[in-house]
């Protein structure tokens, strides 16, 4: 039990070392660059950023009496979830061609996507270890 919750502490410490840089960023993008594909990718990783310390929270907070069995269910579903913004991100550029503010838009979607997909994708595997 003890190699779970430090598996939690250092997926939740992984997500906020991404997410509040990414609220920074993300700001920083936007005031300066405001309507381009650079201010479109920082709106993202502003709401992105707040999602990800959200859920680092979560993490480490709510999930201290769900099993890991419990968890890994819920991180298999969100890996299905990772893929799915990823394809929006792209849908969203590839449709957005015209508009570069919706086009970084859905970049920022994308590399939010990607990072999750790998995170989910580590704890997943992480998990499955400590069920064997």
């Amino acid at each position: 039990m003890t190699d779970f919750i430090e598996l939690r502490r250092r997926i939740s410490k992984i997500l906020l070392l991404w997410g509040i840089p990414s609220i920074v960023i993300g700001i920083v993008l936007l005031l300066v660059f405001q309507f381009t594909i650079l201010g479109g990718i920082g709106l993202m990783a502003i709401i992105w950023g707040a999602i990800d310390a959200f859920i680092a929270y979560y993490l480490v907070e709510k999930q201290k009496e769900e099993s890991p069995e419990k968890i890994s269910e819920t991180v298999s579903r969100s890996i299905i979830m990772d893929i799915v913004f990823v394809t929006v991100g792209l849908i969203v550029v590839i449709s957005m061609l015209q508009d570069p503010y919706m086009m970084g838009a859905g970049i920022g979607v994308m590399i939010q996507g990607l990072f999750l997909l790998l995170l989910d994708s580590y704890y997943y595997n992480s998990l499955k270890k400590l069920h064997t």
